[in-house]
């Protein structure tokens, strides 16, 4: 077996040891602009959106990577892969660094972790002999790949890119090229020389990459081409005003634009290979002649071969892609429909001027909404920062999407059917006339079909389009101009909540319209500025961000000292929220956390999104902490956390760490049935090889579970609170069960018991 092979053979069992406790997580993470690629012999990696994937030249598979398998971060810089020490180096945007060998992946966290260092951010990777030099924005960071270790950083300010010519290291730099001799400290800044370069054929500041190549100096530089260094005389090479790179890899120097590249071998000539490319963003070349392998954005991976005596190529593999997320803004989600809905926009009093992002996910598939064709049938040259959305129960492809500067469209997948705005509708504006100021907060609706809206900066902060199409707005003062009115929650007995994020108007209102939309005059509400618990102690919670209603009609709230819960939601003119003490009576749950997002499973537990601590998973009152997931126990690839949603079907949770992309975590928690036709267990049969726990679905919710050998022994029992329970194949005693096959009764209260499905087990 080559080295590469057995590097990601020995990476796998790495994997499999390490990460076994990540089995139960999923990463989504966008894989559709490939931006970097880089060879070994058997594979081809790339990134693309920052994340890794790799191409089996040999099989033609392809295979992501992330923290659940081996990598150390997220948000990939640059990729290089050292021939000889068959090394791929990775450098990350936080600076983080994993080496990656027939050792496995080794993490050189000095520039992640240092605390000296304010900009961590890596530019490129250059090889020479045994080292790695990192160009990064602190300086030159000199990696040893034999001892896995940083040897030296030249602190010399911000370089983009190196190269090494007759013992000299080259260095480019915001103001030039900067040399200095190996054999000096280089560690001392006045062992640094500025490199005299007298020229008018381009700006020094235009330079984008330096190599060494036949012993040259070249430079590519940016809507110009390359040039070289000759007896301190400028040479222009090659002339291409869209050249956008420039690599040196086996012995070979190439240059590439979109539409196509150039290599030579000598400086003296260069061949062109063009037609048919129009994303072109990187290039590499290992080992077989004239073949090489293109980053090609949206197109993913494509392999070429030059045809002899021709600057045509044949196609050996195209449109490698990744189904992914089309991008790794993940703002809010939503679990409707039997599909996530994933809205990437974003906001704080200004808008984050986002793409317009609208994603799908269901049966492993990714969809991504069109947004150029949103735009092109709305005739706008943009339309950006989609909040929420609301999804129509009866036609799960007909949406309302809440954005914070284009009002509201109604979709028919990603048709416009109405964009609702200053021209046809009572929809504010927060600035003048200005449609591209319609900041909405979100969109909800009703189970009779009207749809409720928040609108920011307005006189009339909730608006209600009815299902016959009237426009009403709920006119209250005490809600006026809202700066951001966030999303409206709306109870099952119909109550609607809606809360308030910013100091100059915090809190939340609560309104019962009893059932007459239209008629304002019966309506009760209250605008909560603060709150008191039972006692009448007032909380300090001064920010309300996210609000939910639980299986027992409690409301839970996320407010910036943790969760806090109201178990009187009819009073709405005396509503009390409680804060939760733990079952051991050590503090409050979350105490001084702020809280972004709550939601239920079907088990009545509360999975709670926080701002820097991670994931929570509390039991149903919320006084025991069953679960923390963070960066460091968890494939999170941070500890802030904007939204969550749940697949009630299957338990899975999805979390959106936005800038990150979405990942999920199957939970055990599903909804309860009406009753046990549905009931299944998995995996079975069990085989020996398994040692997790199986699953028991499709129960009727408060269902008591006795699990038998087949002659009526019991082995196992439980109570399942939502529809599904898990067994571990073991006894009261903890032991394995022998070989055979177990019955599964179970039974709600009231009824009669009953054997309700069976499970092979092999030990």
């Amino acid at each position: 077996m080559n080295k590469i092979g057995f590097l990601l053979l020995l990476c796998f069992s790495y994997i499999s040891s390490v990460y076994a406790q990540y089995d139960k997580w999923t990463i989504h993470q966008a894989y559709n602009n490939t931006a970097l690629v880089t060879e070994t012999p058997n594979y081809v990696f790339a990134v693309a959106d920052s994340s890794l994937y790799a191409y089996g030249k040999e099989d033609q598979s392809l295979t992501t990577y992330s923290k659940k398998n081996g990598l150390s971060d997220n948000k990939i810089k640059v990729i290089r892969y050292h021939a000889n020490k068959h090394t791929l180096v990775i450098g990350y945007r936080n600076g983080n660094i994993d080496l990656w060998n027939e050792d496995g992946i080794y993490n050189l966290p000095y520039l992640k972790n240092s605390t000296s260092i304010q900009d961590k951010t890596i530019n490129d990777i250059y090889f020479s002999d045994n080292y790695a030099y990192i160009s990064a924005q602190v300086g030159v960071v000199v990696v040893n790949l034999s001892k896995k270790e940083i040897t030296d950083t030249y602190r010399i300010g911000a370089v983009r890119s190196v190269c090494i010519i007759n013992n000299t290291l080259y260095a480019l730099t915001n103001t030039g090229i900067r040399q200095g001799k190996l054999s000096d400290n280089l560690l001392d800044e006045a062992n640094w020389n500025q490199l005299a370069i007298q020229t008018d054929q381009f700006e020094l500041s235009n330079i984008t990459k330096i190599a060494d190549f036949q012993n040259k100096l070249c430079m590519c530089v940016s809507a110009k081409g390359v040039y070289y260094l000759n007896n301190n005389n400028v040479t222009r090479f090659l002339l291409d005003y869209n050249l956008s790179g420039m690599k040196v890899e086996n012995g070979k120097l190439m240059a590439f634009s979109p539409y196509g590249f150039y290599v030579s071998t000598d400086l003296v000539n260069f061949q062109t290979i063009t037609g048919g490319l129009n994303s072109l963003k990187d290039v590499t070349y290992l080992q077989t002649a004239d073949t090489y392998w293109l980053a090609c954005g949206i197109n993913g991976i494509m392999g070429v071969k030059k045809k002899s005596g021709s600057n045509s190529y044949d196609v050996l593999v195209d449109g490698l892609t990744i189904n992914s997320p089309k991008r790794n803004y993940a703002w809010d989600l939503k679990y409707e429909g039997d599909k996530l809905w994933v809205t990437g926009g974003g906001r704080w009093l200004n808008r984050y001027f986002r793409t317009n992002t609208i994603m799908t996910y269901a049966n492993g598939q990714w969809i991504n909404y069109d947004e150029q064709k949103i735009a092109k049938q709305l005739n706008a040259y943009y339309i950006q920062d989609a909040l929420n959305l609301a999804v129509d129960p009866n036609d799960p492809t007909h949406t309302y999407v809440a954005y914070y500067g284009e009002g509201i469209l109604e979709l028919k997948n990603d048709t416009v059917l109405n964009w609702y705005n200053l021209t046809n509708s009572p929809l504010e504006t927060s600035l003048g006339t200005d449609s591209r100021y319609i900041r909405i907060g979100s969109t909800t609706l009703d189970k009779d079909g009207n749809l409720w809206i928040t609108n920011c900066n307005s006189t009339y902060s909730i608006k209600i389009l009815t299902a016959d199409g009237q426009w009403i707005n709920y006119s209250n003062s005490t809600i006026a101009e809202a700066p951001i009115i966030d999303k409206i929650l709306i109870t099952k007995q119909g109550y609607k909540f809606a809360n308030f994020i910013h100091s100059s108007k915090p809190g939340f209102f609560a309104l019962n319209d009893n059932g007459t939309i239209t008629d304002q005059s019966d309506d009760v509400s209250e605008y909560y500025v603060a709150v008191s618990d039972n006692q009448g102690n007032t909380l300090d919670a001064s920010m309300f961000y996210c609000m939910t209603e639980d299986k027992d009609g409690y409301i839970w709230a996320g407010t910036n000292i943790g969760p806090i819960v109201c178990y009187n939601p009819s009073k709405i003119e005396d509503l009390r929220f409680n804060r939760i003490v733990l079952a051991d009576e050590s503090d409050y749950l979350l105490n001084g956390v702020r809280v972004n997002a709550i939601a239920v499973d079907g088990s009545n537990q509360k999975w709670i999104a926080t701002d820097g601590s991670g994931v929570f998973l509390v039991n149903a009152d919320g006084t025991e902490v069953i679960e923390n997931f963070t960066t460091d126990n968890s494939p999170l690839p941070s500890n802030s956390i904007n939204s969550i949603a749940i697949n009630p079907e299957s338990g899975e949770v999805f979390f959106a760490a936005d800038g990150y992309g979405v990942l999920s975590y199957q939970g055990e928690a599903t909804e309860g049935k009406e009753n046990y036709s549905d009931i299944h267990a998995y995996p079975n049969p069990v085989r020996p090889d398994f040692d997790d726990k199986v699953i028991i679905t499709g129960l009727m919710s408060n269902s008591n579970v006795k699990i038998t050998d087949i002659a009526g022994n019991l082995v196992y029992q439980t109570k399942s609170v939502g529809g599904q329970v898990s067994w571990n194949c073991r006894n009261s005693k903890g032991s394995r069960v022998a070989t055979g096959v177990y019955l599964v009764l179970a039974a709600t209260p009231e009824s009669k018991e009953s054997v309700v499905t069976k499970i092979m087990v092999i030990k």
